[in-house]
């Protein structure tokens, strides 16, 4: 494994400064991610990710690979402005995700001046941050974290925004009050009630959905979850690897969503309804708690007057 060291390129080209490198990487994410942020793109081009990351050296890599011999070392923080994902604990072969995945992830939630988020999963914190430089002092995020270790990497991590809060439990254990958007950063087979009913009006809700084969995969399908009144419309975002979430996840609804995804049904997905109904043509994933649903919002036989049935 190659050693890239400070003041080196493997090109012999000119070194750029780290600014320079954080804008680059900036407009590198811009461009992968289709963003259309400004807000975004700015907290890219600003927030220091190597101290988001630990000491150096960093291990680095790209693409799926999950194998050691896909990362790279450095000790050179430049090398970390680029669209690549970064070891934070090897032997479990986690990372802090690659940054144009996440990034399209965050763009979702409109991520504007004012609003308050709620950031399950937040790792050590990196996105945490980007999500408060967009949201500004005016704004809040509220994070959550169930590893002890990396929970308390981001309390360090994030102790210069006042706005942001860290929480070390569960994030289906909590009330996060009302949000104009949240992330989960965990995969899924079925919504926790919370994170449905905290959002405002046009509230946004981003779930990766668990569409794994075998209890090992960490293979999920990222789907927005929009407030439309009573009701939520919901559309898939992106195909993505990511660990599970320890509590909200059951076998029979997995097995549901397997065969939904293998058949691309889940392609079609449109709302996400909680009302009681029968199981019918456009139910694509029918729960007792739950339904996501072929049949837009615009006509889907939900009322003002319907009670979920959690």
């Amino acid at each position: 494994m190659q050693e890239i060291r400070p003041g080196e390129t493997t090109s012999g080209t000119a070194q750029l400064t780290l600014n320079q490198c954080r804008r680059f990487y900036a407009e590198e994410i811009r461009a992968v991610a289709g963003l259309d942020s400004p807000e975004l793109v700015a907290a890219l081009a600003s927030v220091p990710r190597e101290r988001f990351l630990g000491p150096p050296p960093w291990r680095f890599g790209s693409g799926t690979s999950l194998h050691p011999a896909a990362y790279r070392s450095t000790s050179d923080p430049r090398d970390l402005y680029h669209d690549v994902f970064v070891a934070l604990q090897g032997a479990r072969s986690l990372n802090n995700g690659q940054p144009s995945l996440i990034a399209r992830l965050l763009a979702a939630l409109d991520p504007a001046p004012g609003k308050r988020i709620l950031h399950v999963g937040c790792g050590t914190g990196y996105y945490t941050a980007l999500l408060a430089e967009c949201v500004g002092p005016a704004g809040s995020v509220l994070a959550v974290e169930i590893d002890p270790d990396l929970a308390a990497l981001a309390a360090h991590n994030l102790a210069g925004y006042s706005h942001v809060k860290v929480l070390h439990c569960d994030g289906a254990s909590i009330e996060p009050g009302p949000s104009d958007a949240a992330l989960i950063n965990a995969a899924v087979t079925l919504p926790h009630p919370a994170w449905i009913h905290c959002l405002k009006p046009e509230g946004v809700l981003v779930l990766p959905l668990s569409v794994g084969r075998t209890p090992a995969s960490h293979d999920a399908l990222a789907v927005r979850i929009c407030r439309r009144g009573s009701a939520f419309s919901a559309e898939p975002l992106s195909i993505l690897t990511i660990f599970p979430s320890p509590s909200q996840r059951d076998p029979s609804i997995q097995a549901v969503l397997n065969r939904a995804f293998e058949s691309h049904q889940i392609a079609s997905l449109r709302a996400l309804r909680l009302d009681p109904h029968a199981c019918g043509q456009s139910c694509i994933v029918h729960a007792s708690s739950f339904c996501l649903s072929a049949e837009p919002v615009a006509t889907a036989e939900l009322k003002e007057s319907s009670t979920p049935a959690w």
